[in-house]
């Protein structure tokens, strides 16, 4: 007889049973040898079984059809077969003497065997594929209900000890991503070429594209809910964007805040208005010079036809940007007041935790009597379905709020420190906008501006975000007595001199 060996391991992975097809083989020529044997070709394939459609598979059964072998050498029988589709045509040829025999590691069939074994066996290998999906199903299912992630993880996280953590180079760029496009300033391309310049890119160093921005910008893994097969599951894992922030990005993306594809990058677009007509301001690029001027979107306003250039434009909001410049010792002194009230919040902060938990114990109680009245007939399958699909969504959002208030509990005077220090670099805005790129500019008037109106070629008003509007209105930003006394009359005189907090 002439025979072909061939050796199949289930998996397309390159890193996983590497030595399988190999020691298949090595064990066949052994049989064939011992068996005096001719083995006139080798089929290696690795590929699941579990489906038709074996490229090599095919090629095996075409090469013995045609008369070139009629044995086949396998280690077992469940690596010919282990769907009914291959298995049928196996067990046909054999029948028909096509294949006059199959030798495995433990035993041999022929065509005038029982076919009730090799069956049997056949069988087996397609119940073990069945057993298989349904147990990775039932397994990835009871994972999910515990938080965990029964998947690769994506991009921003790392797979790690059976868990999903925070990969620390890359989720500084998957936050601004989320932040930019949150602006409504922003496209996917212009996204995508912004995070490669600064360094983001994939391990074989190619840029993602708009595509890939666009998939993660959708996906709720990133604040804290992972979502498969339809179904929403609160995470274990670490958020690392806000609930507030995906909302947002998600109404730009529904196209409630239309951004237009921009052939050039204008820092300014989006925040100018006109103090007229109430327009914003577009930009355009003339002789290499960035101008900015009226929509004119209403058609009666004549403040269209005036143009700024950019470094004007510039040299007005970075001269505004001086009214943010706060006295350093006096920001000291809020900061020690601060803490004192952060420590209060702390306390209000557990109460709300120990409600948001026992709230989510409640509805846990809830979701149980609603299983058992499922499980007993007293309750409608429709009911049941509607009913436990409005708890789900309950329990998620509860998890996140709870884990949010874990999360402010326990930063408590750390993020204090982080807004002294926010409020300290404000002294230096107006120095670092004028030095900065357009880039940078445009990152620094997302912290600092909601808007800024112009009428005749001059600001006219500038709006601040909070706290910088505080910063902005407040007269006596180098007098902490007048400025004590303004802000809380009851409190109490300070036993200081001013000179010796503004020297």
């Amino acid at each position: 007889m002439k025979c072909v060996i061939y050796a199949r391991k289930s998996t397309e992975e390159k890193t996983r049973q590497v030595q399988s097809i190999e020691s298949q083989i090595i064990e066949m020529k052994k049989i064939a040898a011992r068996d005096n044997l001719k083995v006139v070709k080798i089929f290696r394939e690795e590929k699941s079984a579990k489906k038709p459609g074996r490229k090599v598979f095919g090629e095996m059964i075409e090469f013995i059809e045609d008369g070139k072998a009629d044995a086949i050498l396998c280690w077992k029988l469940d690596r010919l077969a282990r769907n009914p589709a291959d298995e049928g045509m196996i067990k046909w040829m054999l029948q028909q003497g096509i294949i006059k025999q199959i030798k495995t590691n433990d035993r041999d069939y022929k065509p005038d065997d029982n076919v009730l074994l090799s069956s049997v066996e056949f069988g087996m290998a397609n119940q073990y594929i069945l057993d298989l999906s349904k147990n990775v199903k039932r397994g990835n299912r009871t994972k999910l209900e515990k938080g965990g992630w029964p998947s690769r993880a994506p991009l921003g996280y790392l797979n790690q000890d059976s868990g999903i953590v925070v990969d620390e180079g890359r989720v500084k760029y998957l936050r601004k991503a989320f932040e930019l496009y949150a602006t409504g300033g922003y496209g996917m391309k212009e996204i995508a070429d912004i995070l490669f310049q600064d360094g983001f890119h994939s391990r074989s160093g190619k840029k993602y594209n708009k595509g890939k921005i666009h998939k993660l910008l959708h996906n709720p893994f990133y604040y804290g809910i992972m979502l498969m097969h339809g179904k929403d599951y609160s995470g274990n894992h670490e958020p690392i964007i806000s609930k507030e922030l995906f909302d947002k990005v998600q109404f730009v993306l529904q196209g409630k805040h239309h951004s237009k594809k921009k052939k050039h990058f204008f820092s300014m677009r989006g925040f100018l208005q006109c103090e007229v007509c109430g327009c914003l301001l577009t930009a355009t690029l003339k002789k290499g010079h960035r101008y900015y001027y009226c929509t004119n979107g209403k058609g009666n306003c004549t403040e269209h036809k005036k143009y700024f250039r950019s470094e004007t434009l510039d040299k007005k909001l970075a001269d505004n940007f001086q009214d943010l410049k706060f006295n350093p010792a006096l920001v000291e002194i809020a900061y020690k007041a601060a803490k004192v009230r952060t420590n209060q919040t702390k306390n209000y902060l557990i109460i709300a935790r120990d409600n948001l938990a026992s709230r989510l114990q409640t509805l846990k109680t809830k979701q149980e009597r609603l299983l058992n009245g499922y499980c007993e007939g007293n309750v409608a399958s429709e009911v049941y379905r509607a009913k436990s699909g409005e708890m789900q969504k309950e329990e998620n959002d509860l998890t996140v709020q709870l884990k949010s208030t874990n999360l402010k509990i326990q930063r408590g005077i750390s993020t204090l420190e982080q807004t002294k220090k926010v409020f300290l670099e404000a002294n230096n805005a107006a120095k670092e906008f004028l030095a900065a790129k357009e880039e940078r500019k445009r990152k620094l008037l997302e912290i600092l501006l909601w808007n800024a109106t112009f009428q005749n070629q001059e600001l006219a008003k500038v709006s601040y975000k909070t706290p910088y509007q505080y910063l902005a209105d407040e007269p006596n930003k180098d007098d902490f007595c007048k400025m004590w006394t303004m802000e809380d009359s009851n409190l109490r005189p300070l036993q200081c001199e001013c000179s010796a907090l503004t020297s």
